[in-house]
């Protein structure tokens, strides 16, 4: 009996030990939820701000300050400043400034305000809502959004209340937009070609210039345009002049505005995958390559090249299914050579790290492989956020 039950317990305790280690779906941030909330400051009384048109906009108006939001696993959280028009529960509110803060204060100008109560009309009005009043003062709640920037999970300070009297003016250029309209959309829980629903680029243009990009799967035989607004074909219809054949290893497309241009094409040579496509809206031109992920680092063998992965296009997931990766603290990154290679002719301006998406630089510290023979997956998404498993 005394076997018998040393036998039972050794079974358990492989058993417990074989599906932790060797399960695949594992995530590095699995399910994470924000365990400590921000919680934002009330400005000193009586938090009215009254905005003067050319007199005191590049004024300093206050601070807002909060408490840090605290991620399960501790990691990085970004904050976006919500503005809403008071007692709506923040179902119509906006950012009041458009980039994440990454401490736990921003000062804000009166100029500032005026630009976000400017910002929230206009939202207001495009939703069929009567908008908030100028040259008096008109009650707004302002919150706290925490972003863990790994997991993505969110959570919100409750509100504080304050007052402005703004002026109506005229918004700030906003970044511009361009949407995929076509066969992929359909591996988008869409429909394919449904133009009122077209798939959102991420813009990474410097601000003066039109540059996009995007990561997404297309089979041969499909095509796909791109538009300005995502819901119409009224706000741009570009694709290429005529019927462009596809070649391998990469293609360029000069694109052209017009209802009866072509669509772009770029797997019927390359068959099916995940392909990156830069577009170039100043110069007209659209970059398509199909993409080949691989594993490179010390726990590889060395930096000089990468191991290839395979793709599955069912799931959009990359797998490296070789045996021979070693154990290495910080010591793997994902990189796609032949993507940077085409693109901007740089080998790592395509690569993933600790912060889980792709970029050239600033894409975090190396990856770490926590057992020799592991099988890294990748997953890339069409904004180019990741999710990172089998390590």
């Amino acid at each position: 009996m005394k076997k018998l039950a040393f036998l039972l317990l050794g079974l358990i305790a492989f058993t417990i030990t074989s599906c932790s280690d060797e399960d695949p779906s594992i995530n590095i941030y699995p399910g994470e939820k924000l365990a400590t909330l921000p919680v934002l400051q009330a400005l000193p009384a009586p938090a009215e701000f009254v905005i003067e048109r050319d007199v005191n906009e590049a004024t300093e108006a206050g601070t807002f300050t909060w408490s840090p939001a605290v991620g399960e696993f501790n990691g990085a959280v970004a904050y976006y400043i919500q503005i809403a028009p008071a007692g709506s529960n923040f179902d119509d509110a906006v950012l009041l400034f458009t980039d994440a803060v990454t401490t736990t204060s921003k000062s804000f100008t009166f100029g500032n305000l005026n630009d976000a109560l400017t910002r929230l009309n206009v939202h207001l009005v495009d939703l069929g809502k009567e908008s908030l009043d100028y040259g008096s003062l008109v009650a707004v709640d302002v919150r706290i959004k925490a972003v863990a920037d790994n997991s993505q999970a969110t959570g919100y300070s409750l509100p504080q209340s304050l007052k402005i009297n703004a002026y109506e003016a005229e918004l700030p250029a906003e970044a511009p937009h361009l949407y995929l309209v076509g066969d992929p959309q359909a591996y988008y829980g869409q429909n394919g070609w449904d133009e009122k629903h077209g798939i959102e680029l991420k813009y990474i243009g410097d601000g003066t210039t039109k540059v996009f990009e995007c990561y997404v799967k297309i089979a041969a035989g499909e095509g796909f345009k791109l538009t300005g607004d995502g819901k119409t074909w009224n706000n741009g219809n570009y694709g290429t002049d005529g019927a462009v054949p596809a070649v391998t290893g990469g293609n360029t497309y000069t694109v052209i505005n017009s209802g009866g241009s072509s669509d772009l094409k770029p797997a019927e040579v390359d068959g099916a995958g995940l392909y990156y496509v830069h577009a170039d809206m100043d110069n007209m031109t659209v970059k398509v390559i199909k993409m080949q992920w691989g594993v490179i680092g010390t726990a590889t063998g060395g930096w000089s090249s990468e191991l290839p992965m395979t793709y599955d296009f069912g799931t959009n997931e990359w797998t490296y299914a070789g045996t021979d990766l070693v154990a290495s603290v910080e010591g793997l990154k994902f990189r796609s050579k032949n993507t940077g290679s085409f693109i901007t002719g740089e080998d790592w301006q395509y690569n993933v790290g600790y912060l889980l998406f792709v970029g050239k630089d600033g894409t975090g510290k190396n990856l770490t492989t926590t057992a020799a023979g592991v099988n890294p997956k990748l997953i890339v998404n069409f904004d180019g956020t990741c999710v990172v498993s089998g390590l």
